[in-house]
């Protein structure tokens, strides 16, 4: 998926001009997530702004060989779905091709604890407990939409098109719809960005897509924070990162006043694993073309910024905007 907007089909003058807003853009997402050495710095610079810089490939391989060497021998990391789910999605953002032995040992370990109603059943003996992919922590009951949604947000990166995935879309998108209530954010978000991802156009799926961002919209408060916390925007923007609709378009401009509060004058979100959670944002930004909408917002309401002092007495996950 093209996820460059306006920028430059060349690479060279793509280059060109991200060093041009790197240089001269200090709160532009981009200049925290230019030099990040992390997963989600070489996943901006290869994936959204599709540049396959010289100077990342040591550490793109030294980062995929680090993932690699954590899988036990059956396939599983740490014999636990979710985490198996988390390593496959941020192999993906590595580019780590699919016929990657580690790839393909995962993937099958996964169809093999799929349960016969489509589901993915973690081990009894595992916690149900795993780091969302913008580094803080979620737990959920041992039988729950959200551990498949959350497992599907890695396989899907890899494998479509198998019957064992379909499955497992598909009872991810039964559950939704079927449900009297939509239980949690911790359940609806994952299965929002899976179902998304899924590309599947079944009618349940459609439905699904459509009641959680209809239940998404009736909890976004009129300042544009989402469950009347700034730190659920990280989620939501998880979730809206992989396609645009009208509504999830009008939600997410709804925020930007919020993104430019709690946002760093260093161009970074987050107290903790900085450069995923600015990166989960860009990407939401970008899918949906707000990019310039938001820089147009840094540069009209320019005291909507948290100085870099406050980081050291802050929170580590907690991004509470006072200026809102």
């Amino acid at each position: 998926m093209d996820w460059t907007g306006d920028l430059p089909l060349s690479p060279k003058e793509r280059l060109r001009e991200v060093q041009r807003i790197v240089r001269n853009r200090p709160r532009h997402p981009f200049r925290f997530l230019w030099r990040a050495p992390t997963w989600a710095g070489v996943a901006f610079r290869r994936n959204l702004v599709q540049l396959k810089l010289r100077r990342d490939e040591d550490l793109r391989l030294r980062l995929i060989r680090g993932i690699v060497s954590e899988q036990f021998p059956r396939g599983s990391f740490r014999s636990s779905i979710g985490w198996t789910g988390l390593r496959l999605y941020q192999l993906a953002e590595l580019d780590c091709p699919g016929d990657h032995p580690s790839v393909r040992k995962a993937l099958d370990w996964l169809r093999q604890r799929q349960d016969i109603d489509g589901s993915l059943m973690e081990n009894p003996r595992v916690p149900t407990a795993y780091p969302t992919h913008w580094g803080e922590e979620v737990r959920y009951p041992p039988v729950s939409v959200g551990v498949t949604a959350f497992t599907l947000c890695g396989i899907l990166r890899y494998d479509r098109e198998s019957s064992w995935v379909q499955r497992a879309v598909q009872w991810v998108a039964r559950e939704i719809a079927e449900q009297r209530h939509i239980c949690c954010r911790s359940c609806a978000l994952p299965a929002l960005h899976c179902l998304f991802n899924s590309r599947s156009d079944s009618p349940l799926v459609t439905l699904s897509i459509d009641r959680i961002i209809h239940w998404l919209g009736q909890h976004q408060a009129e300042k544009g924070d989402w469950f009347g916390s700034p730190e659920a925007t990280y989620g939501v923007a998880f979730a809206f990162g992989v396609r645009a609709t009208t509504e999830t378009h009008f939600q997410l401009s709804r925020a930007l006043l919020l993104l430019a509060a709690t946002q760093y004058e260093d161009g970074g979100w987050g107290r903790s694993h900085r450069s995923e959670k600015t990166f989960i944002i860009t990407r939401a930004l970008m899918v949906h073309e707000l990019l310039e909408a938001f820089d147009q917002v840094v540069d009209r309401y320019p005291w909507l910024v948290r100085s870099l002092d406050q980081l050291d007495d802050a929170l580590p996950s907690l991004d509470t905007a006072s200026t809102v």
